[in-house]
């Protein structure tokens, strides 16, 4: 009887293993340090250089703007130099930028770090680099060391350490922290290789069904398929960014008490690291497709669950659920692109997912509040969340059995 992992592939465990956790630490410093450490830094910056709360929080918003934009370039740059060097470049990038907020002179130097150093640099080391790294390692089946990858646990970590440090030592010495621990992963990422020593760079399927050349860009902007991934993950991701920027205030509306209200973020925080790992074990078993046809189905549902009820216990229900399929979509995505365009390809495709995914992100959550503001209540917003999620689960199931009829047909070719 085998006793393989999920992590099982022909390569020895040691290496494959050391892969996932270098991966596992760029991910989170890159992902933590921004999105983590930014939440509890935003106050402190309104105050320092006497701005809005709006103009504060553009550091962040610049910082995922920039990734967006920059991730096909860097889809490229690790083609011809490698993910090594991607890597390791983008982390000293990032941790400049962390030297520079600590010593900003204005608003505007602080803007200008988000958006030009720790945004491009998490671009060439963040989630999409490092998902790649698990996708080269873990073939013919990477949907648990992509769940593994992207565990968000940082994101949870650093807020607690913030507000340490710049209570009692101020925002510079936090920032100069952060840096620091940009730093200490710089010995990690150089151990990074692109693939096991001898493995084939092209032809390779993520499922060993169909060999793959490598494609360019337009050829995969030309794939039908290509834009129903970018439709419905871009749509599931946009759907819990609006979760994470709205679900205090829906709460409070329905008569929950703020403290308890917080805690439901809280809780769709750490949903979000098991969710990753649960989502990416699901891929290896019945596969991406269907993998984000059950997520859709499963936020449609949470959602009608937080709009029917105010019985605190089925809430907390309901968040869990929510934060571990926001935290799924990018290990599917990758999955998916893999068994579709072949792993060679699989750079390339995330960077183009990312770019054309980024206006939905960028502007769905916002444009969630100006419907809660027109119409006074959470009630319309909640409905388009329920009515969207369910049609793209629905679109995801049939997109499932007509990639099931695809492959039939090619084994009877085969055959």
């Amino acid at each position: 009887m085998s006793t393989a992992s999920p992590f099982s592939t022909g390569t020895p465990a040691a290496g494959r293993i050391g892969m996932a956790v270098r991966g596992f630490l760029c991910q989170n410093i890159a992902i933590g340090c921004a999105f983590g450490g930014f939440g509890v830094a935003a106050g402190e910056i309104k105050s320092q250089f006497d701005v809005s709360t709006g103009m504060a929080s553009m550091g962040l918003a610049f910082a995922v703007l920039m990734m967006g934009l920059v991730s096909p370039i860097f889809a490229r740059m690790i083609g011809s130099v490698g993910l090594r060097r991607t890597m390791l470049t983008g982390i000293v990038l990032s941790g400049l930028g962390y030297v520079v907020l600590a010593f900003a002179p204005s608003i505007y130097v602080v803007l200008a770090a988000y958006g030009l150093f720790v945004g491009v640099g998490i671009a060439m080391f963040g989630s999409f680099p490092c998902s790649v790294l698990a996708s080269n390692w873990f073939q013919p089946n990477p949907g648990a060391a992509l769940g593994f990858v992207n565990m968000p646990v940082m994101v949870a970590l650093v807020p607690m350490m913030g507000i340490f440090l710049i209570e009692r030592y101020g925002l510079s010495t936090f920032y100069l922290v952060m840096a620091g621990l940009h730093i200490l992963l710089l010995p990690f990422a150089l151990g990074v290789a692109d693939r096991p020593e001898g493995a084939a760079r092209a032809g390779d399927d993520a499922q060993g069904s169909t060999a793959h050349a490598m494609i360019s860009s337009r050829a995969i902007l030309g794939r039908p398929i290509f834009w129903i991934v970018v439709l419905g993950a871009g749509g599931l991701s946009a759907a819990g960014i609006i979760g994470v920027s709205h679900l205090v205030s829906f709460a409070i509306e329905k008569h929950i008490p703020p403290a308890q209200a917080a805690f439901l973020l809280s809780v769709m925080g750490a949903a979000a690291a098991l969710g990753s790992l649960l989502v990416g074990v699901l891929c290896g078993k019945i596969g991406a497709v269907n993998t984000l046809a059950l997520m859709g189905a499963a936020l449609a549902g949470s959602w009608f669950v937080l709009l029917g009820t105010s019985l605190y216990p089925l809430m907390i229900c309901a968040t869990l659920i929510i934060g571990a399929c926001g935290a799924g979509i990018f290990p599917a995505v990758n999955v998916l692109g893999a068994r579709v365009f072949g792993v060679d390809a699989l750079a390339r495709v995330l960077g183009l997912f990312t770019l054309y995914t980024l206006p939905m992100n960028f502007l769905l959550p916002p444009a969630a509040g100006v419907l809660r503001d027109a119409t006074a209540s959470y009630e319309p917003v909640v409905g388009v969340l329920i009515a969207g999620s369910g049609a793209i689960a629905a679109m995801f199931v049939l997109l499932g059995r007509v990639m099931a009829r695809q492959d039939a047909v090619r084994e009877k070719v085969a055959v």
